[in-house]
């Protein structure tokens, strides 16, 4: 949020309350039915439903809150500081938490349950190193779940001359593209961009693209500069207080009746039955706009406070966001052994990974200043 005076407390609830939703999301990806780096020998309907409806709003929600804070910061830095940050933040434990730290235990339990290597983790370390992920070799380019943070470093240097403002003071272009969008339902036509862009992933046979939270890279780079959109205008924020409770019904019944062809109609169908594909489609991309209308007008009529678990929760977030899922497979490779049963198994995963990661940010990351500047933190 920078050094706005009037800082926007449901924005950091909205970040902490999303992380949340993404531990939860990556916790039940052991017993979902969708191949992940590990799974449980049995899987349910349940959590392939939980995954399949977090993932509508999810990791979009996590862009839209970037392009909010690219926004408010650039009110108060230069391009070059914002940028300055963007490498601090991103960048730095991208490079050396990502690929050094978390990356090789995680690569090495998807290779070692995938039946591609036999050894121990200390054996599989050179091999680490031998090619990149997916053209053969190792080396996970996009760091496993820090994709974001590469995609958002990415992101801010193409889109920098779309926010920045001029240099007499004149309206960023995005801005100035705002008030294109007043008007209460005008905000619906940024599903146009989003629905384009999934018929051309599909057309040209790029479905891989969305193993990135659900959505594909060129969707997230329109989320985020909608969510500088969303900010940028004040007559905008109105329009979304104004329909945020009939986006909010909207978006639910989209996606019950989404859920509904994906579980109760076999893939096949959709897939080749282009009215059906292009309903799900249009479907899809509109219900994950409503479903960001929805949250941030929420978000602001209920969440604009402050208190002392938001100030440390609010701190907490990157270092979680970089941890959670390194610890969940290190914990979840053991739990999914266990002879129990499933609930168990799903407990005990979020219930040890979630003390777990608290006590290295209590422990190790508040207390050594290099702990923190290898997480991102300030």
């Amino acid at each position: 949020m920078g050094d706005n005076p009037k800082r926007l407390y449901y924005l950091d609830w909205l970040r902490v309350l999303a992380m949340l939703a993404v531990f939860l999301f990556h916790a039940d990806r052991f017993f979902d039915y969708y191949d992940w780096h590990v799974k449980n020998d049995t899987r349910n309907l349940i959590s392939s439903i939980h995954v399949a409806f977090f993932v509508q709003w999810m990791m979009p929600l996590f862009f839209i809150l970037s392009g909010a804070a690219a926004f408010y910061s650039l009110k108060f830095r230069s391009g070059a500081v914002f940028l300055g940050e963007r490498v601090k933040r991103l960048l730095v434990p991208l490079v050396f938490m990502g690929y050094f730290i978390t990356s090789p235990p995680q690569m090495y339990f998807e290779r070692l349950t995938h039946n591609r290597f036999e050894g121990s983790f200390w054996e599989f370390i050179p091999a680490y190193f031998d090619g990149v992920d997916m053209f053969g070799g190792n080396f996970p380019w996009h760091a496993f779940h820090l994709w974001y943070l590469l995609y958002l470093f990415v992101f801010s240097i193409i889109l920098l001359p779309l926010f920045k403002s001029g240099r007499n003071g004149e309206p960023s272009v995005a801005t100035r593209l705002s008030t294109r969008l007043e008007g209460r339902w005008r905000l619906m036509l940024l599903a146009i961009p989003l629905i384009m862009v999934n018929v051309f992933i599909d057309f040209y046979d790029l479905g891989f693209m969305r193993g990135t939270g659900g959505w594909d890279l060129f969707s997230y780079l329109f989320l985020l500069i909608y969510g500088y959109l969303f900010f940028c205008n004040q007559k905008i924020q109105e329009s979304i207080k104004a329909i945020c409770s009939t986006a909010l019904v909207t978006a639910i019944l989209l996606s019950i009746t989404g859920l509904v062809i994906r579980f109760g109609i076999k893939p096949e169908i959709s897939e080749n039955t282009p009215v059906l594909y292009l309903t799900v489609t249009v479907m899809r991309c509109s219900g994950l706009l409503l479903w960001m209308i929805a949250i941030i007008g929420f978000g602001e009529k209920y969440l604009n406070f402050n208190n002392r678990f938001l100030e440390y929760a609010g701190e907490a977030v990157l270092p979680f966001y970089i941890l959670h899922q390194f610890v969940l497979l290190l914990v979840g490779y053991w739990v999914v052994q266990w002879q129990v049963n499933t609930v168990v198994k799903l407990i005990a995963v979020a219930g040890l990974s979630f003390v777990a990661i608290l006590g290295i940010y209590d422990l190790v990351i508040k207390r050594f200043r290099i702990a923190q500047l290898l997480f991102g933190l300030k």
